[in-house]
Parts: C-alpha cells; structure tokens; sequence
C-alpha cells in the first residue's frame, strides 16, 4: 500500500489532475454560493439529466479509452518484436559466419544502432548518424537514419552472399529477421502519423467541459452541498482517464507511462554486444 501511494505522487498526470480537481471544487463551491445566494431552486430532472450525461460521456470515453490503449499495446508489441529479430539476428549470424568475417564488418553496431536511431525518429528528433553511439565519424547524412542502417544491413549480407560466405539457405534464415526491422519501423510509423480523430477529442472534451460547468447547477439545489464528494469523485475518474489517454495515445514520447524506449534500446545493445562483441565496433 505505501508503495501504490508513493508511486502515484509521481504519476506523469498527477500533478495535471490535481489542479484540475482543485478547479473543479472550487468553481462547485462559487456555484453553490451563487446558488444559495440567489435561491435558485430545484431544476426539474436535473438528477436524471446529469445521470444521463453522465453515462454518455462514460461511453465515448471507454471507446476512447479502449483505442488510446490499443494504440499502446501494438507499440509494445512491435519493439518486443524489435528485441528478438534483433537476438535471433545477433545469434545466427555468431553461429553462421566465421568471426573474422564478422569482426571485418560493423554488423554489431547496425544492429545496436538501428533501435537507438528508430527511438529517435519516432520522438521527432531528426537524429543524424553521426549523433549515434559508434557512428561519431560518419560523413553520411541520412534523411532517414532507421532506414539508411536497415539498407547497410542488407548491402553487408548480400556482399557475403556474394562472397560465398553466406549460402542461399542461410540467407533464407536470416531474411525474416532482417526484414523485421523495417516492418517494425514501419508499424511505430503508422502509430504515430495516424492520431484518433482530432474532431472525436474535441467533442469529448467539450462534453467533459459542459457536464462540469452544467452539474453543480442541476444538483446541488436538489441535494446540497453534499453532492460535492460524489461530483468530486465523478470528475476524478473522467478527467483522470482523459489525461491518461492523451498519454498513452502517444506511446513513445519521454511521458512516465509512455513505452521505455531507452530501456528496450539497452537490451538490444547488450544483447547484439554479447553475441557479436568482436563486430561490435569494427570497421
């Protein structure tokens, strides 16, 4: 329990619920204010209409909800992906190729490379290869930097397919992992560049806007003060799931619930050093 709470204080939209709440309770008590000061009366299925409301927007919110979070697990997905064509590729070349071919070439660091340089593509760094770790001295400069590694990747197997060191058959092994790469690439690409419909968002937070601005007056006549806590606790799980959404609807930003991209990168680098260590920085 001391963990859970600990661990929500640091929450990346704690701090935004938090004012939010705070607005929202004070808006509620000027609305009272206003409400007793002026004798406004009990506005007529006011408790059915807010109930309604209610409901509606709890509806388009668990679409919202459902699509926001599918966006982020198919992200997840696609860098676990990243990870094992990256160990499978690392693994079978150490196991296909004699290491003084691999220690010739810069496999190690395409491979290492090309998940840090797809990170920083997706979070619209516009990263140039010599940015990267092991590529400092190259005069290169790629538009497309995941793309350019992916097609090193190849050129270096097809010169040893060339070379005879690697068989047709072989490369039929190897195929599925290197082409993994770019279709891993291309799927985070399609994540990011097709949002949820702006128009959808907007009509959403609108309806979240009005329900709390139309609330207080249709039920704090009726029911009084007493109504702030379970309107507090209304507006804590709506506006608590909104901001979560517009979070995780973007999976690879720096956000604390957004995927840990330096994380996966890490792995890979690790694992891609472990099995190539003598290709890691040849060249």
């Amino acid at each position: 329990m001391t963990h859970w709470t600990f661990d929500f204080a640091f929450l990346a939209m704690g701090r935004r619920l938090g004012l939010l709440l705070v607005g929202v309770t004070v808006y509620c008590l000027a609305a009272g204010a206003v409400i007793r000061w002026w004798g406004i009366g009990t506005v007529e299925w006011g408790s059915a209409a807010s109930l309604i409301n209610t409901v509606i927007l709890g509806l388009l919110m668990s679409f919202r909800n459902r699509v926001a979070y599918d966006r982020w697990w198919e992200a997840r997905g696609l860098w676990g992906q990243l990870t094992n064509d990256s160990r499978n590729l690392a693994g079978k070349l150490a196991a296909f190729l004699p290491k003084e071919v691999l220690a010739r070439s810069r496999v190690g660091a395409l491979l290492a490379g090309f998940p840090e340089a797809l990170k920083r593509h997706l979070r619209g760094e516009s990263p140039r290869l010599r940015d990267l770790p092991e590529f400092e001295h190259e005069e290169a400069d790629p538009t497309h930097v995941p793309l350019f590694l992916a097609g090193r990747l190849y050129a270096v197997v097809a010169d040893w397919n060339r070379e005879g060191h690697v068989e047709d058959g072989v490369l039929w092994i190897l195929d599925p992992h290197l082409r993994g790469l770019l279709d891993v690439c291309g799927g985070c690409e399609k994540i990011r560049n097709t949002p949820l419909s702006p128009a959808y968002k907007s009509l959403l937070r609108t309806g979240l806007f009005l329900n709390v601005l139309a609330l207080p007056w249709l039920t704090i006549p009726e029911i009084g003060f007493l109504s702030l806590p379970v309107f507090e606790l209304v507006c804590f799980f709506l506006l608590g799931v909104e901001l979560i959404d517009s979070i995780i609807e973007e999976p690879f930003d720096r956000e604390r619930d957004d995927l840990d991209l330096d994380r996966y990168c890490k792995t890979i680098r690790d694992a891609v050093h472990a099995s190539l260590p003598f290709a890691a920085k040849a060249g």
